[in-house]
């Protein structure tokens, strides 16, 4: 599948509806990116949801999911030895 994008004059590229919609990318998640052998490989760093972990933790305290989400997608771009920046 070959999709054409415009880089934006901050850099920016929007990726392709069809592309985001085949790897289900969804706003706010985070990708890696990497140069191989000249080409830009995108890494999407795949998490699961609140819903999905329901029922996996026990805490006596409110939790904030969206923190939690955060924080996990921040460790494994650096597991992946990659900078969180979007």
């Amino acid at each position: 599948m070959a999709s054409m994008s415009r880089v934006g004059p901050k850099g920016q590229v929007v990726l392709p509806k069809e592309l985001r919609d085949e790897l289900r990318i969804m706003p706010g998640d985070k990708v890696t990116f990497t140069l191989e052998d000249g080409k830009i490989v995108l890494l999407l760093i795949k998490t699961k949801t609140a819903s999905e972990l329901l029922g996996a933790l026990r805490s006596a305290h409110p939790i904030d999911t969206v923190a939690v989400r955060k924080d996990y997608q921040e460790h494994l771009a650096s597991k992946y030895g990659q900078s969180s920046h979007e």
